[in-house]
């Protein structure tokens, strides 16, 4: 195996063609750098300069294996400056689950633009999951970083969880609805009307907050229409199939055909951001710091 400090050895040669300057640059004496050219001769089998008492040239031989020497030695740097930018989490890749409606917030848009900013060589990875399945895809390694709505712990578990913001749940209503020009409502108000949820098996928190805003009035939930995206679900509202409960920030869809009411009895949910611990790479750790450095601002 050849040695790299010999291949820098040699370019510094090649390049001022006197051993002396060379060996001033690589700062040692000159007969150690006679002795480790002669031993990479020794290694090729071939000889890669022609030695006078005026001068120093290479052989073709050596010009051919000089445009390689460099080439490795190029590659090696490239390595070493990446393994750096990796340890301190400035390159790598980040996959990053958010829950459907998410991408809506401030906290979401505020926390991936700066990273994006801080850490450019760092690829970022986005997919949809529903909060309900984002545990168990960090938890097995798919998934990195999860955007979804609060849940309960459970203890023992490597999953850690921060609140980034509080959102306020708001009812949308069809424009024409005698709801649609009040300030605030109370939910029992909507007690008889179908609501448009998402699937039942698909894990969403805005379901479980509407079983949960139906409890405390106790009403049950008339569903009626459903939609696996959050603009589906604001779309078949204002197409009069019902009314729906969405976080506050949903109103900048601006949807014609719809209004939002907040409730008269604010509902909060929590945006939390997941992760395992211990980290999976030093880039995530860094996502986490971001995540910390905006979490309710």
């Amino acid at each position: 195996m050849l040695d790299l400090r010999r291949l820098r050895y040699f370019v510094t040669v090649a390049d001022e063609l006197h051993f002396g300057r060379a060996a001033l640059r690589l700062r040692i004496a000159q007969p150690p750098l006679t002795r480790h050219i002669a031993a990479l001769e020794a290694d090729l089998g071939i000889r890669l300069f022609e030695r006078s008492t005026r001068a120093v040239q290479l052989t073709p031989a050596g010009a051919l294996f000089l445009e390689h020497a460099r080439s490795v030695i190029h590659a090696v740097g490239e390595a070493e400056e990446t393994a750096r930018k990796m340890a301190h989490g400035m390159v790598g890749r980040i996959v990053i689950g958010y829950a459907s409606s998410i991408p809506m917030s401030d906290a979401f848009s505020d926390i991936i633009r700066n990273v994006s900013r801080s850490m450019p060589e760092v690829e970022l990875a986005f997919r949809e999951v529903s909060t309900a399945n984002q545990r168990q895809q960090i938890t097995d390694g798919t998934m990195d970083i999860g955007f979804g709505w609060s849940a309960t712990k459970t203890s023992g578990e490597r999953v850690r969880s921060l609140v980034v913001s509080r959102e306020p749940l708001v009812a949308v209503v069809p424009a024409q609805s005698t709801y649609a020009g009040k300030t605030t409502i109370e939910f029992c108000e909507l007690a008889m009307e179908s609501f448009v949820t998402f699937p039942s098996g698909y894990g969403s928190a805005l379901n479980a907050a509407l079983e949960d805003l139906c409890a405390h009035a106790g009403v049950s939930p008339r569903i009626g229409a459903t939609a696996s995206q959050i603009t589906t679900l604001v779309s078949l509202v204002a197409a009069e199939r019902g009314v729906a409960i969405v976080p506050s920030f949903t109103s900048t869809l601006q949807r014609s055909g719809v209004a939002y009411v907040p409730l008269a009895r604010p509902h909060v949910l929590e945006l939390v951001v997941t992760w395992s611990e211990p980290f999976s790479s030093t880039c995530v750790e860094r996502f986490v710091e971001f995540a910390r450095s905006i979490a309710l601002r």
